[in-house]
């Protein structure tokens, strides 16, 4: 079952669902109990947590039905980290706290411990670290005298190596990781092996950091070894991000490079492991000189992650102490990386072969679109929505022209199914949907951060908000903010040109129809800021956007978007 797609699987699970919902007998409830337990693990090893949230959810039901507190302390605990590894940070809290309240009845320190844990753990998958620290350091002093091995101890000592890594606290990191390797049982690799993973990995980023870098070798092989046997998304992200640190250390920067593009680009799809995959390519590419690479990702982490509020936590009685103490904060943290990345930039240039390319991604549309000109609607478009959410002028343009070649990859599509009328057959659509990769692929081969950029774009631009699109179960947040821009401008361009099997539209009607899909296909946000950036301009130039022969005043917005606005 954890084979099937997201449709599939839903249909699948709705009868126990629905059963969870109902009285069940107590020795059926208790089998039952650990069948979803197992099920909802097995989904969350295989990075398909937002899939198996609604039958944690069920089995929460069932404890309210039951009067059962433990089995509600379960219950309410794996909601919580189901929801945090879907970067639903909020949930994850609130989930976590109603957990605490029963463990704290329960008068049962390991269970205690295990909460605070999970706290810091959503904490951390929302980037504070240093609250995630907080969390960890709590519940280390709950189980630190507990006598002989604690499954709990020894997790808290890896999560506790790796936030003071991530918050530049390297030497006590270390000393976490080696007491967490002592602590050690063999059961417990055999009973996770992905803690077992972050632990070797965790050990391999401060044993480099700290300058042991022969030491880290074992841990690298050993990390290898594991993520074979897991065999899971997360265990290959873990697993090059391990291997790539290594390198990089060793001199071997492109082969670094290039295995933590290709781990990023898993890690869209595994919300918990985008914050530190995205880490790792920014120290990556600032070693290796390349500043504006790292620039590019440093901005999306901080705009993913920036926005995860502290005070949200401070409804909760529990956290109020943590909440309240001083924090340094992720935002300064990274302003101090960004001020000392600026300080590397070289003057902007254009991409050696920007106009070839260029003159690709017109040919690869004219199939489509007989003007051609559709990259460049697109390019300006997405400009100017960059523009409405308050980029600097520079980022902007660099966004915009990164977008004209986000169908560049069209040019793999056969001609006919690309003329074809009407709906395409499940193959011909799979054709079509691959040139997001093609698109990537021959954006691939260039160290420029415009063309990373527009890489991006390519791949990203039909990714759904819901995470229904293409790549897979690639959503939110985590499709790159560039990419996000530019499904909102792709879509309306072509909803008001008649293009993909549209009927051509005025622009109002077309933004009408931006709206309907916000939220599930795009980014709310992004379309509010795009249908209040199209009016402002439209009311501007004295155009209607209701007007249904709109073809030549959307050609004037176009136009008047393209001009020079003082980006120079």
């Amino acid at each position: 079952m954890s084979q099937l797609d997201r449709p599939e699987l839903a249909d699948a699970l709705a009868p126990l669902i629905a059963r969870l919902n109902e009285p069940i007998p107590g020795p059926e409830r208790d089998a039952v109990t650990e069948a979803v337990l197992a099920f909802c693990r097995r989904l969350y090893a295989n990075s398909r947590s937002g899939d198996a949230l609604p039958l944690a959810r069920g089995l929460l039901s069932q404890a309210a039905l039951a009067g059962d507190p433990v089995l509600e302390r379960r219950a309410a605990g794996t909601c919580g980290l189901l929801a945090a590894d879907t970067a639903d940070i909020v949930s994850a809290i609130a989930y976590q706290v109603r957990t605490l309240a029963l463990a704290n009845a329960e008068c049962n320190p390991r269970y205690q411990g295990g909460t605070w844990n999970n706290i810091g753990l959503a904490f951390s998958v929302a980037g504070n670290d240093e609250m995630a620290v907080r969390c960890y350091r709590r519940a280390l002093a709950i189980v630190e005298g507990l006598p002989g091995p604690v499954r709990v101890r020894h997790t808290l000592c890896s999560n506790l190596a790796n936030g003071l890594y991530l918050l530049g606290e390297t030497e006590e990191g270390l000393n976490f990781g080696l007491r967490a390797l002592r602590e050690s049982e063999p059961t417990y690799a055999e009973q996770d092996l992905h803690a077992a993973i972050l632990l070797r990995r965790n050990l391999v980023w401060l044993l480099i950091a700290t300058g042991r870098v022969a030491e880290a070798k074992a841990h690298v092989a050993e990390v290898s070894i594991l993520a074979t046997q897991a065999a899971t998304p997360r265990a290959r992200i873990a697993a090059a991000t391990t291997r790539a640190t290594y390198e990089l250390a060793m001199g071997q920067s492109d082969i670094a490079l290039t295995r933590l593009e290709e781990a990023l680009a898993q890690a869209r799809s595994v919300p918990a492991s985008l914050r530190d995959t995205l880490s790792c390519v920014i120290r990556a590419e600032e070693a290796a000189g390349h500043a504006e690479r790292a620039l590019l990702r440093l901005q999306e982490l901080s705009d993913h992650f920036y926005r995860f509020a502290v005070d949200r936590a401070r409804d909760h009685l529990e956290l109020s102490a943590l909440c309240d103490s001083p924090c340094r904060g992720l935002e300064a943290i990274h302003e101090q990386a960004r001020a000392r990345l600026v300080s590397h930039l070289s003057r902007p240039d254009e991409p050696e072969d920007w106009k070839a390319l260029q003159r690709l991604s017109v040919a690869a549309v004219l199939r489509m679109d007989n003007t051609g000109w559709h990259g460049l609607r697109v390019g300006a478009l997405t400009k100017a929505l960059a523009l409405a959410c308050g980029l600097a002028p520079l980022q902007a343009l660099e966004i915009g022209l990164a977008a004209e070649l986000h169908d560049i990859g069209l040019s793999s599509v056969p001609e006919a199914i690309l003329s074809k009328k009407g709906e395409l057959n499940d193959a011909e659509r799979s054709l079509v949907e691959r040139h997001t990769d093609a698109g990537a692929e021959i954006l691939r081969d260039d160290g420029h951060p415009r063309i990373l950029m527009a890489r991006d774009i390519a791949r990203y631009h039909h990714a759904r908000w819901d995470g229904a699109g293409y790549p897979p179960r690639v959503g939110g947040k985590f499709i790159p903010p560039a990419a996000r821009m530019c499904a909102v401008a792709d879509a309306y361009d072509s909803m008001v040109c008649g293009l993909d099997g549209h009927r051509a539209m005025s622009m109002g009607t077309a933004l009408v129809e931006l709206r309907r899909g916000a939220g599930t296909q795009f980014d709310p946000e992004l379309v509010a800021r795009f249908e209040a950036m199209i009016r402002d301009e439209t009311a501007d130039l004295g155009i209607d956007p209701s007007t249904a022969a709109g073809l030549e005043s959307f050609q004037e917005l176009v136009d008047s978007l393209q001009e020079d606005r003082g980006f120079l």
